[in-house]
């Protein structure tokens, strides 16, 4: 009795003791850990602590991903992103795509685009995909539509299906190049349902209508105008069906008009459209007779049977064969065709930069005469400002499709442009909008022109056709 008496202040002070020291000791460790950012969950072994550091570490990434897009320091960001992808939770990925995905930083989203691509399926991957089609910003539902078009995973691959339905022609526009590079005949009946749609609102003749027409041409080597005729030959087919040998293929026939405006045989589908036109002193040259009759997309000859002697041009011919002519007549014609839903503007480049207007007008039967008489006026001399006369172009809102016609390289001063700046430009300046930048250039202009021409139609989703 005495024992428990005597014993039981001391074993209560020791507890006391006990407790004090134990106190401390998670104090420390929660010092250490918040200077050192060692996860508070690792030093005090609890899962809501876990969360919470995980939560403040996000909250850090995002910060830091801000600011250093703010300061453009490119390497400062790309460390956030690369926390933020590690990270891959729910909140991690709602950061990237809020703070890094707003159309301020070219070279940070495809950083991004680059990470988001190789993700992990899981939680990460399962908010991108609600994120694709939900997000506000069309911005981000183009860039989420590119990662997922490159994921095998379903949940992927239907929210780009999706987005083939989405309200802002970019965002379908987006799907369809998506689709098309895809190349999966599992997507035809989803783009006949997509250009049922169409049909059914009015929009049988637009640009985003013509896109789905050629898509389909492309994955399945058919043409058919309507949705009906497509779904009326796809289902019967489809279980087996195998695509017809490529010379069998048809192509380019997805016009539904009976004779549409065409540039130099490219349709002009876009109800606002911009002509660019290069009239530098190069423009001046007559060209040789071509080989063939005719004053289509270049071809070069077989060469068999050994040179032939050029016959030489009359003076008519010879007037013809000038290219500032040649061009004149052809966009007269196009002009001439243009529907008067149709809004449109010319824009003459050399070593100046004019417009016919100052911005998009109608194809009323005014402005037409209007637009031709302009053409007739114009006439060839200077250099070739092809880059200051794409940002002239690129100005004009709500534009659908470019045709850029030029018979020499970019030029200033006499001296030769890189023309990798320009290309940069034009893909930073279109990655939101989707414009389609068809392009025209001449077989005798050289191989430096026909690459860039070539380049800035196929980086645009446009054509390229080569005149002779």
């Amino acid at each position: 009795m005495s024992h428990a008496h005597c014993s039981h202040p001391a074993s209560r002070s020791s507890a006391l003791r006990r407790s004090g020291v134990a106190s401390l000791c998670v104090a420390m460790l929660i010092f250490f850990a918040s200077v050192w950012r060692i996860p508070a969950a690792i030093a005090l072994g609890g899962s809501e602590l876990i969360f919470a550091a995980s939560t403040d570490d996000v909250s850090r990434a995002k910060s830091q991903l801000a600011g250093a897009i703010q300061k453009d320091r490119f390497d400062e960001a790309s460390r956030a992103v690369d926390e933020l992808v590690d990270d891959g939770s729910k909140k991690a990925i709602n950061a990237l795509v809020q703070i890094g995905l707003v159309g301020q930083s070219y070279g940070i989203e495809r950083y991004i685009g680059s990470k988001l691509v190789g993700i992990p399926a899981g939680e990460g991957l399962d908010r991108l995909c609600e994120l694709a089609t939900k997000d506000k910003r069309s911005s981000a539902r183009i860039i989420l539509t590119l990662v997922l078009s490159a994921r095998k995973e379903s949940n992927a691959y239907k929210a780009v299906l999706t987005n083939l339905y989405d309200s802002d022609d970019s965002v379908a526009l987006t799907v369809i190049e998506a689709l098309a590079k895809r190349d999966d005949l599992g997507s035809v009946d989803h783009l006949i349902e997509a250009l049922a749609r169409q049909e059914k609102i009015g929009r049988a003749q637009t640009l985003l209508a013509y896109e789905i027409r050629k898509c389909l041409l492309k994955l399945v080597g058919q043409d058919f105008k309507v949705a009906v005729d497509w779904k009326n030959f796809w289902d019967p087919r489809k279980q087996d069906y195998k695509r017809p040998p490529p010379g069998k293929q048809k192509r380019g026939l997805t016009s539904v008009k009976r004779d549409p405006p065409a540039f130099f045989g490219m349709e002009v589908v876009a109800k606002n459209v911009v002509f660019l036109l290069d009239v530098s002193g190069s423009m001046e040259v007559v060209d040789d007779l071509p080989e063939e009759p005719g004053d289509g997309a270049g071809r070069s000859g077989t060469g068999v049977g050994g040179a032939k002697e050029q016959p030489k041009p009359t003076p008519k011919q010879q007037e013809a064969r000038q290219r500032i002519r040649r061009v004149q007549d052809e966009l007269i014609r196009t002009i001439d065709k243009l529907p008067k839903d149709v809004r449109f503007n010319i824009i003459t480049f050399n070593h100046e930069v004019h417009s016919m207007s100052k911005g998009l007008v109608s194809a009323s039967s005014r402005r037409k005469k209007e637009a031709i008489q302009y053409v007739r006026g114009v006439q060839a001399a200077g250099e070739t400002w092809t880059d200051h006369a794409l940002r002239e172009a690129f100005g004009a809102p709500n534009l659908k499709a470019i045709f850029l016609l030029s018979d020499g390289a970019p030029r200033r001063d006499n001296q030769l442009l890189d023309t990798r700046p320009i290309l940069q430009w034009v893909r930073e300046a279109n990655r939101f909008r989707r414009i389609r930048l068809n392009t025209v250039g001449f077989e005798q202009a050289g191989k430096k022109l026909r690459g860039f021409m070539k380049n800035l139609a196929i980086q645009n989703n446009g054509e390229y056709i080569e005149l002779r």
